[in-house]
């Protein structure tokens, strides 16, 4: 067989230098691999993968690695380009901000070589796709975030990122100078705008990735900032099925582990639909997968280990047969007027109970992302902080759900009023973590729900006696969302847009 067909037939690793970047001042080096019979006049274009750090193509085994999944018949054929770093520590990170000791400071730079040099030019030369969902960026600890970063705010260019022990904890303020975990540069970003339809990502971690816990929590940094960020991109809107988390017991933060995990991203990107999926740990020494990444299981134990308590995404619960059609409110002798304002606020033919379940998602996306110190803040003299306000809601709750209960019982004792302005300053809210506060939240709206949802449709229209006046198990379900919708409007119009900088 003549020696350019059997080229023809074999992978390439194409070193390329011919790239100069304007933006970066500088020569770019390269190394594109060219998949097993690659043709420069194909009738489609190749999918494409940019991989940072690309200096490090045979300390991670990647050629080894292709030439094995092509010869077992599992990858699609597409064309890798490793991209060399230069300054790596200034050109890495993200592209709004570099971090509180400046690095990064050229990361935006970066993302406009990306953009506007490196792209084009390996389109023009290597016969690969400019279609958004056919393009995936990856990279190793900073590249990763870089990669993460660029297809976060770039989704018309590339739809999918791989973060192998992603930096992560890329953060505005030093651990000794006041940090919370409000100054994590990324999950800021995350947090400013929805997710596109389209992105996807691949995101992994090592169990000795390294060995600080900045808040002794058991769970080490790079694990619980990766796990806080999927869970800020699912708040974003990001389903489930577009995170694939692999957590590597014993996996460390260099090449080895990571090269070891590429099978499992490589299929991930560029996997034969049907064909067995590769091995993710060549060798079994290394470690063990947990993936994919399931919301509410990981959201659950994200942050205390052990620990099991509510998250924001409740489960999905069946409604009862009384509240599945239209929903009727409650009739104007079943509550006491005052209330009106709160009931007005569940939407004709709404299901409370389903708002009752929609609510602690919102309720976490407003305040979530807060800082302890911002939960003391108060929009005026003499109103309550942020934290009194969580208190407050969390402590109507309990006392209407237990005004539920004795009434749906047949309890026909008449049921003592309460002064929120004397629990308030008794609650202890405001020396309370704001964590702590939004557990409580989630394990008293779950506890309302199941309650409700274990009436009878006949009990939903006992009456009983709470504060003098009359008032059925029907208005307090209807009551205790429109409390809820009522502290929520407060929070978004008058806390939130006056939160000091």
């Amino acid at each position: 067989m003549p020696i350019d067909s059997e080229r023809s037939r074999s992978l390439r690793v194409v070193p390329d230098a011919a790239l100069h970047s304007r933006f970066l001042g500088r020569p770019v080096q390269l190394d594109v691999v060219l998949p097993p019979g690659y043709n420069p006049a194909a009738a489609a274009p190749y999918p494409v993968l940019y991989l940072n750090d690309g200096q490090d193509l045979r300390r991670l085994r990647l050629p080894a690695i292709l030439r094995h999944l092509y010869r077992e018949r599992q990858l699609q054929p597409f064309v890798l380009v490793a991209i060399h770093a230069h300054q790596r520590i200034q050109e890495y990170g993200t592209a709004a901000q570099p971090d509180y000791l400046n690095r990064g400071s050229r990361a935006g730079l970066y993302t406009e070589f990306m953009v506007h040099e490196l792209l084009p030019y390996v389109q023009q030369h290597y016969h690969v796709t400019a279609a958004a969902a056919q393009t995936v960026v990856a990279g190793c600890s900073l590249g990763g975030l870089t990669a993460f970063d660029f297809v976060w705010h770039h989704p018309e260019t590339a739809t999918r990122a791989g973060a192998f022990s992603g930096s992560f904890w890329w953060r505005q303020r030093a651990i000794n100078d006041g940090y919370t975990d409000a100054d994590r540069i990324m999950h800021r970003l995350v947090r400013a705008r929805a997710a596109h339809p389209d992105q996807q990502f691949w995101l992994q971690t090592g169990t000795l990735d390294e060995t600080n816990d900045r808040n002794h929590n058991g769970i080490i940094d790079s694990i619980e900032d990766t796990l806080d960020l999927m869970a800020v991109l699912v708040r974003q809107g990001l389903p489930d099925s577009c995170i694939r988390y692999v957590e590597v017991a014993g996996g460390r933060h260099n090449q080895h582990t990571w090269g070891h995990l590429l099978p499992d991203f490589l299929y991930w990107a560029f996997g034969v639909p049907g064909a067995t999926a590769p091995r993710a740990v060549l060798q079994a020494d290394t470690s063990q997968l947990t993936s994919p990444w399931n919301s509410r299981q990981r959201l659950h134990r994200r942050r205390h280990c052990g620990n099991t308590h509510f998250s924001q995404y409740l489960a999905a619960s069946v409604l009862p047969a009384s509240f599945m059609s239209a929903s009727p409110r409650p009739a104007a002798g079943q509550y006491n007027a005052y209330y009106d304002t709160y009931i007005s606020l569940v939407p004709d033919g709404a299901n409370p109970l389903f708002q009752l379940q929609q609510q602690p998602q919102e309720l976490h996306r407003l305040v979530g992302h807060l800082t302890n110190e911002q939960a003391l803040f108060a929009y005026a003299p003499g109103k309550w902080t942020i934290k009194e306000s969580l208190v407050h809601i969390i402590d109507t709750e309990r006392i209407f759900a237990y005004r539920a209960l004795r009434i749906a019982r047949g309890d026909q004792q008449p049921l003592a009023g309460f002064e929120q302005n004397d629990y308030v300053p008794t609650s202890g809210a405001n020396d309370r973590t704001l964590e702590s506060i939004l557990q409580e939240y989630d394990t008293v709206r779950a506890a309302t729900l199941s309650l409700y949802e274990s009436f009878q449709p006949a009990a939903y229209d006992r009456m009983g006696t709470a504060s003098g006046f009359p008032v059925s198990v029907r208005a307090l379900a209807f009551i205790l969302p429109g409390h809820e919708a009522h502290h929520l409007h407060i929070l978004r119009e008058r806390y939130l847009p006056n939160l000091p900088a």
